[in-house]
């Protein structure tokens, strides 16, 4: 690649100039995809199966470095072709050079630390962290192909003394992947268990009801009749609101005031708007679902656009049916019911109206979904215990993420948000609760 993009095959200094740009920003360009796609597949399979996966690869890719081990390594010997820069138009063959080189799955690897970087990104499980890594991975390839030739007039003589040192190198990358496999085997098992994490929210009591939003979180501490709304963004202090079951959107908060539901912008306190007669309340503005008590216990699930006016019924339960705290996001409804026959965890979609059952049983509570993302969580409650699942939407396969062993320690309220989940833990014996935060 360095002989080819030269003065002689591009025509002139300047010329040269343009093809390393455009190279470079392709490079860039293409690498950091790579890594949005790899922190995405990370952030769809979840769990610390990935996190595993990367520390061994990244212990069997440091054994092969140092020589202990022949692990052949899982990649296209092809070049970028040659005959592009004779028949295609310089922008295109230079900016092709680099996506090619830049995706890095196109070309000859010589070691096997970008196979460790691509486990790394995976199990990292975050799109746009993963993405500004592999980008320097284009920084890279695009410094091999300006540097030398700043350097030495014969470029090839760069790439003759880089291959003579590398027995050194490679014993040098050894030991570094050594300390990257240690780094996420210590990563692995200090990372907390699920369902270990109570958070700090204050005096020991009730704490219930999670619901996050940017960074912002809030929560209902203290029992019906003395209940608040407590607001706690990073580095401020917390805000309350005399109240209960609260619901995030931005700088919006929606909770029960008594037997209404009020929405106010949780900085200032100033009230957006008021729902009559509603209870548990989630808010996506302008959508607001919100359940509302009807005569003889009845249950009735609504949804109201707050800027059209526009509101519709979604579901209803009768007086033997519990109908639950429901969950809105990115145009998707959830909900549980539970009554005498068993119980049900509901998905409605905003736009379609189509509904389908989640999960269901006849025998335990499945109950207080949650939505963020791609994904439905919910809780399962037996004699046994309780457990939490994850589950993504549009698959069939439902993931436990934490459980008590316990039947007097309950699961109640979730809620998720970015790579967490939260839920209410509650201890029956003493009557208190607390907020468990869980990564995924």
């Amino acid at each position: 690649m360095i002989e080819t993009i030269t003065p002689a095959v591009c025509g002139s200094r300047r010329r040269r100039r343009i093809a390393i740009a455009l190279f470079t920003v392709a490079a860039i360009g293409s690498a950091a995809l790579v890594g949005v796609a790899l922190g995405t597949l990370g952030l769809v399979l979840g769990g610390t199966a990935a996190l595993v996966a990367a520390a061994a690869i990244a212990g069997l890719a440091a054994l092969r470095e140092l020589g202990l081990v022949r692990v052949p390594l899982p990649q296209s010997r092809r070049q970028v072709p040659q005959w592009w820069h004779a028949r295609l138009p310089l922008p295109v063959w230079s900016a092709g050079y680099g996506a090619g080189l830049g995706a890095g799955f196109f070309t000859f690897q010589p070691v096997a630390t970008f196979w460790v970087a691509c486990a790394a990104a995976v199990a990292l499980g975050r799109p746009l962290a993963a993405g500004a890594g592999f980008a320097l991975y284009g920084v890279g390839r695009a410094l091999m192909v300006a540097l030398p030739a700043r350097r030495d007039p014969e470029v090839t003589a760069a790439v003759e003394r880089l291959a003579r040192l590398r027995p050194a190198l490679a014993r040098v990358n050894g030991v570094v992947l050594a300390g990257c496999a240690v780094a996420l085997a210590l990563a692995l098992a200090l990372a907390p268990p699920a369902g270990a994490g109570g958070m700090k929210l204050g005096p020991t009591g009730l704490n219930l009801d999670p619901t996050a939003s940017k960074k912002v979180f809030a929560h209902t501490s203290g029992s019906k009749g003395d209940a608040q709304v407590v607001v706690r963004a990073p580095g401020a202090a917390p805000i309350t609101f005399p109240g209960s079951s609260p619901s995030l959107h931005g700088a919006l908060l929606a909770y029960e005031d008594g037997p209404d539901v009020r929405i106010v912008r949780w900085q200032s306190g100033d009230e957006v708007a008021r729902m009559e007669n509603a209870q548990k309340p989630q808010l996506r503005w302008p959508w607001l679902a919100f359940r509302r008590p009807m005569d003889g216990g009845r249950k009735y699930l609504r949804l109201k656009n707050l800027k059209t006016g526009q509101s519709r019924l979604v579901a209803r339960a009768g007086p033997k049916k519990d109908l639950g705290r429901p969950a809105l996001h990115r145009g998707r409804l959830a909900w549980h019911t539970a009554g005498p026959k068993g119980s049900q965890i509901f998905l409605y979609n905003l736009g379609t109206r189509r509904r389908q059952v989640v999960a269901h049983t006849k025998i335990a509570l499945l109950a207080n979904p949650a939505l963020g993302g791609a994904r439905i969580a919910w809780t399962e409650q037996r004699r046994t215990g309780s457990k939490l699942f994850v589950k993504r939407i549009g698959t069939k396969q439902r993931r436990q993420v934490a459980r008590t062993k316990q039947g007097n320690r309950v699961f109640w309220t979730t809620a998720l948000d970015n790579d967490f989940a939260y839920v209410t833990r509650w201890f029956v014996p003493e009557m208190t609760a607390r907020i468990n935060k869980i990564r995924l």
